[in-house]
């Protein structure tokens, strides 16, 4: 490389860095080319458009201590809810009136009001002085194996979401004994 008397580099030592730097310019662009994002897995839905059905027995465990009251139902939203360490999303619909005995989960349970008035109280036993409205847009999150009961207060619909297998385990309505 040629300095001259100015100071500033010569032609050729300017034309040859010139061209390493836009060689590595053109080498850093093709890395940095953008790929498309991938669809696989995406999804989204209408509201109205969900498949609604029965709650399978299967993730019901136990006898509920109080009657159920009304219509409960269920539509899978993404995932399946059955399936152990794999996310789901559901839906569940519940006419007004319906009671969900005081149960627990195996795995964390997420829950957003969507529509109507869904009331939640946490414990053992069934106790309509310890439920809590939750309107519209109102969240709750029980940890695992943590009691709680509920009440929908109109027609509703409630998103539930979480880490599988959503099932229903009712507390026993008779006392345990303790072994002597």
């Amino acid at each position: 490389m040629r300095i001259c008397r100015n100071g500033l580099l010569s032609g050729g030592a300017l034309l040859v860095i010139s061209l390493v730097t836009s060689g590595a310019a053109q080498t850093q662009q093709a890395v940095k080319k953008p790929t498309a994002p991938a669809a696989a897995g995406a999804m989204m839905m209408a509201p109205g458009s969900e498949k609604w059905g029965e709650l399978p027995a299967a993730a019901m465990v136990g006898t509920p201590s109080i009657d159920l009251g009304g219509r409960l139902r269920i539509a899978v939203i993404q995932g399946d809810p059955t399936v152990a360490g794999r996310p789901y999303t559901a839906r569940l619909s519940c006419t007004n009136g319906t009671r969900i005995a005081p149960h627990w989960h195996p795995t964390t349970e997420n829950l957003t009001v969507i529509q109507g008035t869904f009331a939640l109280g946490m414990g053992s036993k069934w106790d309509p002085a310890a439920l809590k409205d939750l309107p519209p847009g109102g969240f709750a999150s029980a940890p695992a194996k943590m009691r709680h009961f509920a009440q929908c207060k109109s027609e509703a619909i409630l998103q539930v979401h979480g880490i599988g297998p959503l099932v229903i385990n009712f507390v026993s309505a008779e006392p345990t004994q303790k072994a002597k």
